[in-house]
């Protein structure tokens, strides 16, 4: 991981739009994270086709993928988390976007390097901070998904459990296990 200085959102954004990636923002300081690795991958894929076959059906939510998310200007702190849920009901901006300011309904973690480990629960309380309602932070080490929800006790569920969100997706559900499975339908 390295890091340098950053002046601007859109010295961020000028930044990937030259090729970089996997970049976040801390107390002004440029973050380049370790790529992410195949059980990072394999959630990601998995959430997917999960998220995607739920949503063609309830079309309030859209997701986007390694968006970047501007919490705050002073000091400017962006996160870049593997998936970010938001509302429909004011279009579909964020999807043609590098960077965006506005508050998910979900945001999805992958805690798959150290450096993605690195200040997790400081992370989990920004994103409450600044209004996420749903969080989920995937362990593929562990097999465990961490659960934030509005006014819930936060969950560790195991890879036996069932992940499900009756406020934000009903109807929507998923065994916490197979999130971290090798998807053999990606590889054909």
């Amino acid at each position: 991981m390295n890091a340098s200085t950053i002046t601007s959102s859109e010295d961020f954004v000028r930044r990937l739009q030259d090729g970089e990636r996997w970049l976040e923002v801390v107390q002004g300081r440029l973050i380049r994270l370790s790529p992410p690795d195949e059980a990072h991958g394999n959630v990601v894929r998995n959430l997917s086709k999960s998220f995607g076959q739920h949503l063609r059906k309830q079309r309030d939510l859209y997701a986007c993928f390694e968006l970047g998310l501007q919490l705050a200007d002073q000091p400017l702190m962006i996160y870049s988390p593997a998936l970010a849920c938001f509302r429909t009901e004011n279009g579909f901006g964020e999807l043609d976007q590098l960077l965006s300011t506005t508050v998910p309904e979900l945001v999805v973690e992958v805690a798959s390097s150290n450096d993605r480990r690195d200040a997790m629960s400081e992370r989990v309380r920004n994103y409450q901070t600044w209004g996420v309602p749903h969080i989920w932070v995937f362990d593929p080490e562990s097999q465990h998904v961490h659960v934030f929800s509005p006014n819930e006790r936060p969950q560790m569920l195991k890879e036996i459990q069932t992940l499900t969100s009756r406020t934000l997706l009903p109807g929507w559900e998923m065994l916490v296990g197979d999130a971290f499975l090798d998807p053999q339908w990606a590889r054909k």
